[in-house]
């Protein structure tokens, strides 16, 4: 019997093409370019993508088979027409008590483990199911004052979603790296990086964010169900990564690794 949880994933997977609206965003294009360039340092096996869609970021690895977890079978059909090479596998992350003990080399988490309401379910029965030697990479959105919990539908309403997991808000928060360390070292892990990245994102675009925001909200509260917003949005991604090139030809990014301690995303690299 499917929960609330399950129930809305299913939901979002069939009605919002996440992962082509994301990788379309400056955000989104700097993310992708740091995973793929992190992944090439992990050694040679299978790699579980957790949290897959349509498997956009697995989808370059060459160093064995790829499996593609996710618990939207939506994502999962989409996928296999994309990327007919990757093993999907419709899977709650909350429970992935199916893998057999030492059957995984290699595993990725990224962007999802802000969503799940079982973080050390999702932990533990990974570790069972990696092999000794293996390389885990885990990433989420960072936060630096007040950490987010539940948070409005906002776009997803554009494409007809109009129930969370609860209410109409849904789980998506956020951790500091060491809070992803302590995660992990408590089922057994070795964490052998943690650290942050998106630095190039900091600062200069909270004017941007300011406006996007009240124009969505403003939006959203005149024609609940129109796709403006997603107008509105894809219009300042296009604004975001023009300006973030003009910038960046003045080594913008190196500024403000310098400016500030802590990138929008968190990360740990660890070992079984």
């Amino acid at each position: 019997m499917k929960d609330r949880f399950q129930e809305f994933y299913e939901s979002v997977g069939q009605k919002y093409p996440e992962d082509r609206i994301v990788y379309q965003t400056l955000s989104g294009h700097l993310r992708k370019k740091w995973i793929t360039r992190k992944l090439q340092e992990f050694p040679e096996g299978n790699l579980l993508d957790c949290g897959c869609n349509i498997g956009t970021l697995s989808r370059y690895w060459r160093k064995g088979s790829v499996f593609g977890i996710d618990i939207a079978y939506a994502v999962l059909e989409q996928g296999r027409e994309l990327s007919p090479d990757i093993n999907f596998i419709q899977v709650d992350l909350r429970d992935m008590s199916m893998f057999d003990s030492e059957s995984i080399n290699n595993a990725m988490a990224c962007e999802v483990i802000e969503h799940l309401d079982r973080t050390d379910s999702f932990f533990e029965n990974l570790y069972r199911a990696m092999k000794n030697g293996g390389r885990l990479l885990v990433t989420s959105p960072n936060f630096t004052s007040s950490r987010p919990e539940k948070i409005p539908l906002g776009i997803l309403r554009s494409f007809g979603i109009s129930q969370g997991t609860e209410g109409d808000k849904y789980l998506h928060t956020a951790y500091r790296p060491h809070e992803l360390a302590a995660m992990a070292e408590r089922v057994g892990y070795r964490v052998l990086e943690q650290g942050s990245f998106e630095f190039e994102l900091r600062g200069w675009m909270k004017p941007i964010t300011v406006l996007r925001l009240f124009l969505n909200r403003l939006t959203m509260t005149l024609i609940k169900r129109s796709r403006i917003s997603y107008l509105i949005e894809s219009s300042f991604n296009k604004l975001e990564i023009n300006l973030f090139l003009i910038l960046d030809t003045f080594n913008f990014s190196w500024l403000l690794k310098k400016l500030f301690n802590e990138g929008r995303r968190s990360y740990i690299v660890a070992e079984k």
